[in-house]
């Protein structure tokens, strides 16, 4: 990672097409630092020899998918923790990729998008292995700069990976008219519009001659003791992959790139549509109020992964489509929920309040009770910032850990974390029910890290969690000890 906050990957295409479900739409060779090229590992000079090297720079089309075999723990978490709150631009130039983590609105999380829950699939372990240059440049997307030389001292390489599944975006696109007004996005020309989720290894073998096609159950194992063997990389546990959880088997592996469209365009704006012909049969599911029914399910999905602003996108979109149907009074309701996801609160929370006084129609319910149930909701989908009070602001974080657990989102119970313990510290220890209600945010986030099996960050929480409850109280020995008993108790998914 670089001091500006996002970390820089080499990107060198590849034009090949694997098969099976990590099938690539066409690849690329990833480095992270030219600076460290072995000498004679240029990727220039190498890839000039190949037909490859020819269009190394090609992106393949508005798409392409290449592997981040090469990122580190550190890259693999911060992309992991980006992904959790926004949609993740990069900009793609002169064979490289720049991940522009600053990319993002930092009052509105999701203001371009959010990545909904994984998909999990039921996929098996690839092998591919790499004997000479133009194989390493033909089948795999490794940087030649670190890789390179390894093939050209006569190592075989093989990388054995597994794709568990997929996670994918609540944008299908986005213009360039929607980045204008943030100049941190002013370089990107792709985002991520999915990635793929798995576990890989890569070895080199000296002296190896094509044995390709381990079993899972002999990675690591001295499967090819005939010959040196060295681990250039791993990411995750290709034997976690065989069990049910997959818990080691869900770092990105691949992403999906998608362009960014330079020209906004309407995809609602459309010519009156003529009469269809005696010989054409009428697609009804093509009709714009059919159109603006799905855009209004989509609405509804979006703001449930947290997508406020593409909620409202589509709502509009669907307005406009059949002007008639938005009147439903039940799309008041959605409205409102997106209006607080995107930063817009209190517009949310004045529809809301309307939508809820418009349902009493027999006026049962007083200003009051309708005030408190606008403002129950509020404190669920108004962003943290946005909270006005103590309370809001600890039902936010709460509510954003329910979601990240539900999710597997690890990252999200270690933001909410730091955010239940900043809180914690400017309440005053006497006013104890306010600060137990506080710091028991803590405890929850790493309740939440243990359900992952996170449990070195669990287990570094729940330590956190009881400095900050009882070290006024207590001996800092004592409040060790209890903070190791209780975790000992609780933490069952990490005892083994």
């Amino acid at each position: 990672m670089g001091t500006q906050g996002h970390a820089r990957v080499w990107i060198l295409l590849l034009g090949t097409v694997l098969s099976g479900t990590a099938a690539l739409a066409s690849g690329c060779v990833a480095t992270r630092n030219l600076d460290t090229a072995p000498a004679g590992s240029e990727p220039s000079k190498m890839l000039d020899k190949t037909a490859v090297g020819k269009n190394r720079c090609d992106a393949g089309g508005s798409n392409f998918a290449p592997f981040v075999v090469e990122w580190d723990a550190t890259d693999l978490s911060t992309f992991e923790a980006k992904a959790a709150r926004d949609v993740v631009f990069v900009r793609y130039e002169d064979c490289q990729i720049e991940l522009l983590y600053s990319c993002s609105d930092n009052g509105i999380p999701g203001r371009y998008g959010r990545y909904q829950e994984p998909t999990f699939t039921s996929g098996t372990v690839e092998s591919i292995e790499i004997k000479n240059e133009d194989e390493l440049f033909a089948k795999l997307p490794l940087g030649a700069v670190s890789f390179g030389a390894n093939v050209q001292m006569g190592e075989a390489l093989e990388l054995q990976y597994f794709v568990s599944g997929v996670v994918t975006s609540t944008r299908n696109a986005i213009s360039r008219a929607a980045l204008q007004d943030n100049p941190r996005c002013a370089g990107a020309t792709h985002f991520v519009s999915a990635y793929n989720l798995g576990a890989f290894q890569l070895m080199a073998y000296k002296g190896a001659t094509g044995q390709a096609g381990l079993d899972v159950k002999s990675v690591g194992a001295g499967a090819r003791s005939s010959s040196e063997s060295e681990n250039l990389k791993q990411g995750g546990a290709l034997e976690s992959c065989e069990t049910q959880s997959q818990r080691k088997c869900r770092v990105p592996i691949r992403l999906v790139l998608q362009t960014i469209d330079e020209a906004s365009q309407d995809l609602d704006a459309s010519a009156p549509i003529a009469a269809p012909s005696a010989a054409v049969v009428t697609n009804y599911e093509d009709r714009p109020e059919s159109r603006a029914r799905a855009l209004r399910d989509s609405a509804g999905k979006k703001e449930a992964a947290g997508d406020g602003q593409g909620c409202l996108e589509d709502l509009e979109r669907a307005d406009r489509l059949d002007p008639s149907g938005g009147v439903d009074k039940s799309l008041a309701y959605t409205r409102g929920l997106c209006l607080m996801r995107a930063g817009q609160c209190d517009e949310g929370k004045k529809i809301m309040r309307d939508y809820l006084a418009a349902l009493d129609d027999k006026r049962r319910k007083t200003d009051k009770q309708l005030d408190q149930q606008v403002e129950s909701m509020a404190r669920g989908k108004c962003n943290l910032a946005e909270q006005k009070d103590l309370e809001g602001k600890v039902t936010r974080i709460y509510t954003a850990i329910g979601e990240a657990q539900r999710s597997g989102d690890a990252e999200a119970c270690i933001a909410m974390a730091r955010e239940g313990e900043t809180l914690a510290s400017r309440v005053p220890k006497q006013d104890v029910q306010k600060f137990n209600q506080v710091a028991g945010t803590v405890m929850q986030a790493a309740a939440c890290l243990i359900k992952l099996e996170r449990c070195e960050d669990g287990r570094s929480w729940w330590l956190r969690y009881y400095d900050l409850a009882f070290s006024h109280t207590m001996a800092e020995a004592e409040v060790r000890s209890a903070a190791e008993q209780t975790f000992a108790a609780h933490a069952r998914e990490c005892s083994s």
